[in-house]
């Protein structure tokens, strides 16, 4: 079996939100010291307590993560139109997870200074990933199609 470009950046996509949704996303120092840091779906706060205000992070992540599985499988069926639409999904909730995180980082900050860690750079790799497997989707299926009107005059 032939893999093609879109599938190795959905692979990729897929591998990057995963590796994610495992690590902390922000960290917050405040005047006084103590740290706490918000993962994707729990808040570490500094007496060590955990809150799960911002579990919505995590979910619209596993959304994104079921989202790019579903574009992975439909791409094995050549079905053009469906790929593009999932990848165009994908690319809506992940640009969705930078918007809460942002509310998030807003609400949750109460004066202390933020530290973003690597997993907040993941998704937005992932978002480019979806934006080149949508291009290279869009590429695959115009040159089906020049092949399949092309023709050659013969003498």
């Amino acid at each position: 079996m032939k893999f093609r470009s879109y599938q190795l950046f959905f692979v990729a996509a897929v591998a990057l939100l995963i590796a994610a949704l495992c690590m902390p996303v922000m960290l917050f120092i405040e005047p006084s010291g103590a740290t706490f840091s918000l993962g994707n779906f729990s808040m570490q706060l500094p007496d060590g307590d955990s809150s799960y205000v911002a579990c919505s992070l995590g979910v619209v992540l596993v959304v994104a993560l079921l989202v790019n599985l579903f574009a992975l499988l439909v791409s094995l069926f050549q079905n053009f139109e469906l790929q593009k639409r999932t990848s165009i999904l994908a690319m809506l909730l992940s640009a969705g997870y930078y918007i809460l995180l942002l509310v998030f980082s807003f609400l949750l900050n109460e004066g202390a200074e933020p530290y973003v860690q690597i997993a907040t750079l993941l998704p937005f790799i992932a978002l480019v990933l979806d934006m080149l497997a949508f291009l290279s989707i869009r590429r695959a299926e115009a040159n089906i199609l020049a092949r399949a009107t092309g023709f050659r005059l013969r003498d």
